[in-house]
């Protein structure tokens, strides 16, 4: 059950005022008075007055009563994936021993949400309570506010209302939805960098050198000539660095480079490519997470790094994001620079422009220690109705992005695509499933190594 959101007791507002029964009641006082005078008849006076005293001293009564009523309420649960729905349970307390008349209580919905919650309760006896519970429809990812609630009860003759409002609110987090994915070990850096040992490290401190058979791409320069000489092939140097193995994650949210279509589907991933993307990180970095590495996610010019520890806040943080104006992928050009060489990345990406892929290549040069991996939306099936076998992942085929994953394949990245049917553990096995080198092989097809010049 979701913890308790607020407890307030008496202290809200509260107003006082007649009920439609008391307004009758003094309209027909004074008429009697009114026909009394005219008339000359005592009774008809008399009758008059009494029938106004009534509802006036009804609200003295109410006004110097210490009927006191306090609020509880809770969501249940504070975090939820998109599209499911929430509960909301609003309880309230006598806490004097007078009775109360019924009670009439509304509660605020959130602003995205038509309407109000409004629920009529009998009266509460003294020191009683009672309790109400809504259900609050599936919402799209972020942060929702419900309440403050208001309270109108009735003194047991219905002549007089008292109006309380509490300002205790609830507030909740709709995040990504997550899904479970198969339990392949994403690579670490092909250098010492993540795969080094903690005891070469205490041994020879952390800036001691390595070497490493020699890859294509490699820097001739770093060749260990002595160890070339001794292992009888070309070997390289590279630094150990004694850091837990870390994956940086890339989340393309520009709103040119995702589709959204007209889809009768509950889920929002159904609807908007971005949506599919941010869950698909979601899945990926809590993957990564409850297995250890740490990981940073990029969006927009900002990277926050994430440890098993912080996996509710890393979820938390996706639940927030939006889609950026901006036309490229410039704005994280500067926290690409920074990780993009000394961990693992990996990028859920749109359309991609010309400038956007010539930042992701340099991001990842061929021959990088680390290993790159794109998992290429086709934004095309979120607009144009195309749909594919659920579950199976999407073929390279003859789409528009085809290109753009054959450059971003020429610069060393591995490329997954994904289509607006594929669930992101299918797309993760195929991701994986590939070699650093040589061809690209998913369940449908291969794509050669080459590069397109006219995108570059």
């Amino acid at each position: 059950m979701g913890r308790i959101a607020h407890a307030l007791g008496s202290g809200g507002l509260r107003t006082l005022g007649f009920t439609m029964r008391s307004r009758c009641l003094l309209a027909a006082g004074f008429s009697a008075l009114v026909c009394g005078f005219a008339l000359g008849e005592p009774d008809l006076l008399r009758a008059g007055i009494l029938i106004i005293a009534v509802p006036i001293v009804a609200s003295v009564v109410v006004r110097r009563s210490q009927v006191s009523i306090a609020s509880r309420r809770h969501v249940d649960p504070l975090h939820i994936p998109a599209g499911s729905a929430a509960t909301m349970t609003l309880a309230v307390s006598n806490r004097s021993v007078l009775p109360t008349g019924p009670l009439m209580m509304e509660d605020r919905l959130p602003s995205q949400l038509v309407g109000r919650a409004r629920f009529v309760l009998d009266g509460l006896a003294g020191r009683g309570s009672r309790s109400v519970t809504y259900r609050i429809p599936g919402l799209n990812r972020g942060t929702y506010t419900a309440g403050p609630l208001r309270l109108r009860l009735t003194d047991p003759f219905g002549l007089v209302d008292v109006t309380r409002s509490f300002t205790a609110t609830s507030t909740f987090t709709v995040r990504p939805v997550v899904e479970p994915l198969p339990g392949h070990a994403l690579p670490r850096s092909w250098d010492a960098g993540e795969n080094a040992g903690s005891h070469s490290i205490g041994t020879h401190g952390a800036d001691d050198a390595s070497t490493r058979e020699y890859r294509r791409g490699d820097d001739l320069r770093k060749i260990h000539w002595r160890s070339t000489a001794r292992a009888g092939q070309l070997m390289v140097r590279h630094e150990e660095r004694p850091w837990q193995g870390h994956t940086s994650l890339l989340l393309d949210n520009r709103a040119l480079a995702h589709r959204h279509g007209e889809f009768d589907d509950d889920d929002p991933r159904m609807r908007n490519s971005l949506e599919w993307a941010i869950s698909c990180i979601a899945s990926i970095g809590s993957h990564l997470l409850a297995n250890g590495r740490e990981v940073s996610l990029i969006a927009e010019t900002s990277s926050a790094r994430h440890t098993s520890s912080g996996a509710s806040r890393f979820l938390d943080e996706l639940a927030v994001v939006t889609s950026m104006s901006a036309p490229d992928l410039s704005p994280t050009a500067e926290p690409l620079r920074r990780v993009g060489r000394e961990s693992t990345l990996l990028a859920v990406l749109g359309t991609l422009d010309s400038v956007s892929l010539r930042l992701l290549t340099d991001a990842h040069p061929r021959g990088a220690a680390s290993p790159a991996f794109a998992i290429v939306l086709d934004v095309d099936s979120w607009s144009n109705g195309v749909r594919t076998t659920a579950g199976s992942p999407a073929s390279f085929g003859s789409a528009s992005w085809r290109p753009q994953a054959e450059v971003l394949r020429s610069s060393g990245w591995m490329v997954a695509p994904a289509r607006r049917t594929d669930t992101a553990a299918a797309v993760w096995s195929a991701l994986l499933g590939q070699r650093p080198s040589g061809s690209v092989t998913t369940a449908a097809a291969t794509v050669p190594v080459s590069a397109f010049d006219e995108l570059r």
